[in-house]
């Protein structure tokens, strides 16, 4: 699901002790419904049209070779609470969310970063109990899928990432939905997806109401396979 990472930023002498702006932003990246169906084997027509995450923490961990950052310095890798609840697709187009805009992070070098997607806590909120959830609709019948599972993703910069004053730094995290949900492309095929109870909704969740649980499964399986290629791509 996630198949990009990278940062922008201007290049300039370091200037130890002050801060530089900084700003996160998560996109999706997905055909959008009007033009693009994920065909599946027991559907013609599959469409994705929104699709939303919740992010319960986020932590810049500093490259441990900065002098700034010895055993001796007051600074430690900065960690931001949540939740972030962020949307990244709706009526089937791609979106872009900033968060942790003009944040102040000292001048210096860092080789890390984690994000923790996990249930939501907030009562009344549509992501209530809920850490990823994704709607569409399989051949003209509204579907949804939720995952509650806590999921960890952990990015190591092949080499150092400076912030320096000279301008603002995004780290940008994109999602592919196409890698997700394509057959073609070794994603979950949403065509094998029934409405059970016929209540006029496809159901793909564990709670199983129109017995689609195993398919549950094996999406957030394959999110996880996802994150874990993802994350040996980037590892030192």
């Amino acid at each position: 699901m996630i198949v990009s990472l990278a940062v922008f930023l201007t290049s300039c002498e370091k200037d130890d002790g002050l801060d530089s702006n900084a700003a996160i932003k998560f996109e999706s990246t997905y055909h959008t419904a009007k033009s693009m169906p994920l065909n599946g084997a027991l559907a013609e027509e599959v469409f994705i049209e929104d699709f939303m995450i919740n992010i319960e923490e986020i932590e810049i961990e500093f490259d441990d070779d900065d002098p700034m950052f010895e055993s001796d310095s007051v600074y430690s890798d900065y960690e931001f609470d949540g939740p972030f609840l962020i949307n990244l697709m709706e009526d089937g187009n791609p979106l872009e969310a900033f968060i942790l805009n003009n944040v102040e992070l000292p001048l210096a070098a860092y080789d890390e970063i984690e994000f923790e997607f996990d249930e939501n806590e907030t009562p009344g909120s549509e992501m209530y109990g809920k850490s990823i959830l994704i709607r569409g609709n399989i051949d003209g019948t509204p579907f949804v899928f939720w995952s509650d599972e806590e999921v960890e993703v952990e990015v190591e910069f092949e080499e150092p990432v400076f912030i320096d004053d000279a301008s603002n730094a995004i780290l940008t995290v994109s999602f592919d939905l196409g890698t997700l949900f394509s057959p073609e492309a070794g994603g979950v095929d949403l065509g094998q997806a029934a409405d059970g109870n016929g209540d006029g909704i496809i159901e793909i969740y564990s709670e199983d109401p129109d017995g689609n649980a195993e398919l549950a499964d094996l999406i957030s399986e394959k999110i996880e396979d996802i994150i874990e290629a993802f994350e040996e791509e980037y590892d030192d």
